[in-house]
């Protein structure tokens, strides 16, 4: 068995956090599909649309606070 550092560990939870995101249409998971109102100075729109998992019929839309 390899053993790694805590800080390798955080590393891989960020990776596969990443690679979970990337293809939802393979993982299942939530994506954001969209983006409405004016953008701040970080370039950050003021709401944007998650669809739960690919193929669902409805999103839903998150405002910045």
């Amino acid at each position: 068995m390899v053993e790694i550092t805590e800080e390798e560990y955080k590393l891989f939870n960020l990776y596969r956090k990443i690679f979970k995101h990337l293809r939802p249409e393979v993982s299942g998971t939530y994506f954001i599909c969209g983006e409405s109102g004016e953008k701040d100075v970080n370039g950050l729109p003021e709401k944007i649309t998650v669809c739960p998992a690919m193929g669902v019929g409805f999103t839903s839309v998150y405002k910045k606070t």
